[in-house]
This record gives C-alpha cells, sequence and structure tokens, in this order.
C-alpha cells in the first residue's frame, strides 16, 4: 500500500519541483502533468484549485519540506517523537493517535477541495490502500462535523472504481445528477485489471480476427503501462454495448480504437461457382476477396470533427515496437487540442470584444446622432417660440389695431349719418337711435376707451404646437422628430410667416 510519506519517483520529484518553481500547469504544456499533481495533492505535497475552468497548481509547506531535506515531513522514520497509541483521544477525536490528526488533516484538505473545485472531487482508479485511506478520511470528515451547515456529503466508490466525492445543498439535492455520477462511476473504470477483464470477455470493438486476438491484448497491456509511466491511465467504458478503450490524461479522455487492417485478394472460384456459371453463364462471382492481414492499425480520436492520429503495422516495424511513440503521440495531441481550444477561445473572445466594440461605437455614433439631432431641434425651437410668440403678438396688435380703426370708421359714419339727415324733415324716426347704438359699440371696441383690454392680455404667450410649426420648417414641435407637412400645408405655413413679417395697416390685404 502506497503510504503519503513514500519517496517520489523522478518524475514526481521533477513535477515537484516545477510546481515550486512557479509552473501551476495551467497551460497547455501542462495538461499532461495534472494527473499526477493530483497524486501528490493527496499526499499534501501540492494544492490544486479549478476556478472557472482555470487549472492552478502550488507547493504546500509540506512540498517544499521534500524539496528541501528529501522526505516527507510525516515520514514515521524522521520524526522526533510520536504519541503512544495507547494514549486516549481527545474528546470528539478520532482514535489513532497521530493518524487521527492525520486524519483530521486531510478532511480539511477533502473540504478545501471541494470548496475550490465545483463542489466535488474525483480519485480515478485509487489502489486498495488508496481507497481504505479515503474511507477513513471521509468517516473523519463526517464524524468531526466538517460538512458545512445546510450541505451533505455523499460519495461513491466505497469497494470498486473511481471514488467521486459530492457535497450538496440540503435545500436543491440533485438526484438526478449524483445518479448520472453514481453510474457513469460504474461504467467506467481506468483499473488495468478491471479494463483487461472487461476486453478478454467482450473483445468485439477491437475489430481483429481470432488469430491477432492475443496479440492485440498485450498491446494493450504495453500500452497501459507506458501511459501509467508517463502519468495517464488506459481505460474502459462498458456504458455501451461493448466495451470502449480510451486514454486519459487528466480529465481529458480520448477514444481508442484497435482493428486488423484487411487486404483484397484475387477471389478463387469455388465448384459450386463454376457449376453455378455452367448454368447461369450471366452470373458472375466478386472479383476479389477480403482477407484478414495481421496488421494492427490504432487509432486515437483528437478535438474536434473525424480528427485522429493513426499507426499501422509496417513490414519493419509493429506497433508494440512503437508504444512509447504512440502515447508520446498521444499526450502531443492532448497538447495540441488544448493549444488549439485556447486558440480558438482566444479567437471568440477577440471576436466578442471586436463585435462589442464595434457595438459601443455604433451606440456612440447614434447617441452623438440623437444629442446633434437634439441641440438642432432645441435651436429650432428656441428660435420657433421667438417668431412665433412675436406672431401672437403682432395678431393681438393687430386685433387691437384694427378694432380702433374699425371704432374711428364707425364714429365718422355716424357723423356722416347726422349731417346727411340736417335739414331733412322725414330723416328723423329711428336714425338717432342707430347712430348712438353705433357710437356705443364703437366705445366697446375701441381699446384707447378700454386700455385694459390689452394690458391684461400677456406679453410673453407661450405658443402652443400649432404656434410653432409655421417656423420650424419640417421639425415636429413634439420632439426631435421630422413631420411629413404637405404642401398646402407648407404654402400656409409660408403665408403666415410672410403675415408675421408685416402687417400694418394696408398691407395686410396682399399678403406682403
Amino acid at each position: 500500500m502506497v503510504q503519503r510519506w513514500d519517496s517520489l519517483n523522478e518524475r514526481q520529484l521533477d513535477l515537484l519541483r516545477r510546481i515550486n518553481g512557479g509552473d501551476d500547469l495551467s497551460g497547455p504544456d501542462g495538461v499532461v502533468y495534472r494527473r499526477s499533481a493530483r497524486a501528490l495533492q493527496d499526499r499534501n505535497l501540492v494544492t490544486v484549485t479549478r476556478k472557472a475552468g482555470v487549472w492552478r497548481a502550488c507547493s504546500t509547506d509540506a512540498g517544499r519540506f521534500y524539496l528541501e531535506h528529501g522526505h516527507h515531513p510525516d515520514h514515521p522514520d524522521h520524526r522526533a517523537s510520536l504519541p503512544r497509541s495507547d494514549e486516549a483521544p481527545a474528546p470528539g477525536g478520532i482514535a489513532g493517535g497521530a493518524s487521527s490528526a492525520d486524519l483530521l488533516r486531510s478532511a480539511r484538505v477533502l473540504l478545501d477541495r471541494l470548496q475550490h473545485e465545483g463542489g466535488m472531487v474525483r480519485i480515478e482508479s485509487p489502489d486498495s490502500g488508496t481507497r481504505a485511506r479515503y474511507r477513513r478520511i471521509i468517516h473523519a470528515f463526517k464524524q468531526q462535523g466538517l460538512v458545512p451547515a445546510g450541505h451533505h456529503l455523499r460519495h461513491t466508490g466505497r469497494d470498486a472504481g473511481d471514488i467521486v466525492i459530492r457535497l450538496y445543498t440540503d435545500a436543491g439535492p440533485d438526484e438526478t445528477d449524483w445518479n448520472r455520477i453514481r453510474l457513469n462511476t460504474r461504467r467506467v473504470t481506468t483499473d488495468a485489471h478491471l479494463a483487461f477483464s472487461a476486453l478478454e470477455a467482450d473483445p468485439t470493438n477491437l475489430a481483429v480476427s481470432p488469430d491477432v486476438l492475443p496479440r492485440a491484448l498485450l498491446l494493450i497491456r504495453q500500452l497501459a503501462g507506458e501511459a501509467a509511466r508517463r502519468g495517464h491511465r488506459l481505460g474502459v467504458n462498458t456504458k455501451a454495448k461493448h466495451p470502449r478503450m480510451f486514454l486519459q490524461s487528466g480529465q481529458v479522455r480520448r477514444t481508442v480504437t484497435l482493428t486488423e487492417e484487411r487486404d483484397q485478394v484475387p477471389h478463387e472460384p469455388t465448384a459450386e461457382e463454376l457449376k453455378m456459371l455452367r448454368l447461369r453463364p450471366w452470373m458472375k462471382p466478386p472479383n476479389f476477396d477480403v482477407v484478414d492481414s495481421g496488421r494492427l492499425r490504432l487509432e486515437i480520436t483528437r478535438a474536434g470533427h473525424d480528427n485522429r492520429d493513426t499507426w499501422t503495422d509496417t513490414p519493419r516495424v509493429r506497433l508494440e515496437q512503437r508504444v512509447a511513440q504512440i502515447i508520446q503521440g498521444f499526450e502531443a495531441g492532448v497538447t495540441a487540442d488544448e493549444q488549439q481550444r485556447q486558440a480558438a477561445e482566444a479567437a471568440r473572445e477577440k471576436a466578442t470584444a471586436e463585435h462589442r466594440r464595434r457595438q459601443e461605437e455604433a451606440a456612440a455614433e447614434r447617441r452623438r446622432q440623437e444629442e446633434a439631432t437634439l441641440a438642432q431641434w432645441h435651436a429650432a425651437m428656441a428660435d420657433a417660440r421667438v417668431q412665433a410668440a412675436d406672431k401672437i403678438r403682432a395678431e393681438t396688435f393687430r386685433n387691437a389695431y384694427q378694432a380702433w380703426t374699425t371704432a374711428a370708421g364707425i364714429r365718422a359714419f355716424c357723423t356722416a349719418l347726422e349731417q346727411a339727415a340736417e335739414g331733412r324733415t322725414r330723416a328723423g324716426g329711428y336714425l338717432a337711435s342707430w347712430v348712438a347704438w353705433g357710437r356705443a359699440a364703437a366705445d366697446r371696441i375701441d381699446p384707447t376707451r378700454n386700455p385694459r383690454v390689452l394690458a391684461d392680455i400677456n406679453y410673453n404667450p407661450e405658443p402652443g404646437p400649432d404656434d410653432l410649426r409655421p417656423f420650424l420648417g419640417d421639425w415636429s414641435p413634439h420632439g426631435p422628430r421630422k413631420e411629413h407637412r404637405p404642401d398646402h400645408n407648407r404654402q400656409a405655413h409660408a403665408g403666415i410667416h410672410r403675415q408675421a413679417e408685416s402687417w400694418h395697416h394696408g398691407l395686410l390685404d396682399h399678403g406682403a
């Protein structure tokens, strides 16, 4: 059983140095190292977080201690003293002395991972020791009350498959999500023994002849071994009708297809076919037969539609001799796909930013035009108000002037009537009454006899929409927009405009 204080292999030690040196494995070249980083995290040598899809790995105090001293700080052989195993645990503690403290520390690390990794932690294909240790950690997690208020903890993989630990809220437990996780965990395994057993029991998807099947299975074992040596996993998915093989690096999975190539050879007619040709000469047997070649062909899918890397047997080199090259090609493909994904994401972000910039520019231009239009309308309205107010004053004054001139004319007419009646004996009757009525009417309309009539009229009137239209051109008096004006309205407005410019006596009838 692997203990957390066991010595690191060279690959793990190099990765620890790399992370301690500042590489957080967030770039595309760090994808292939992420699974190994998880193993270091299980030993409390590094911490791994994933926020908004971005990986971050950094070394812990224990990791820096290991690099400085060459061993884990919890290694039993290097501890100054340990509490006796028969000491009673503290109230509420976990029996087991030092291991209890270690389990509590590991449980807190698990809580931190759950909080920083979206509420779910997955330990893929753990060995029996790791599986047993996580059972104890989960027990300590619950016993010590580390489950946050309003949440509950679920886990699967107690005895087989990946260990998946999920933190759910009590308010909205998602049974569908948990059932999907639980069933997928049972149907997908990267445990080498279980994967080989599934493929041996049902090699349908290998698509090889019975004679080549043993060699194909041996090649798969070699691929699994090389993948594990470089920090990856080979697994199978049993959710489909027949087990499907895949390679996994970190969270990236790529389907692996192993098939036997077929050859075309000239068809040799059988005795039955020769007999049939004699009876039915128009019937022709096939020209070629398809036969097993014994050559293996391996394909690893890539990101994107119909994109894959392919390796085949050649007359000089068989796939067994290219296992390391295949795994390196898989790593290169994962890295290239991640770079392409990041480039595509950057291109999308750039396009989005450009689209947003154009929208903002268009919006700014619209605002500028709206502000310019509004300014023009305000200017037109201000000028129209002055002219319309002058027109209202002119009309008011014109009415008073016309009333005065009319009153003077009535009085003159009355005087003329009286003069015409002088010396005429039959001109009496009601004439005096009409003259009196006429002079009274003249007095009523004469503003000079009642100046209050003109004095009470506001000299600063507020023009209405109809008052403003003749002076606004195409503008609407209701807002910064244009109004359609029929030609006869335009002509009428032009006449009003000219009349407002000159209205004095003697010119009104000419419209000058």
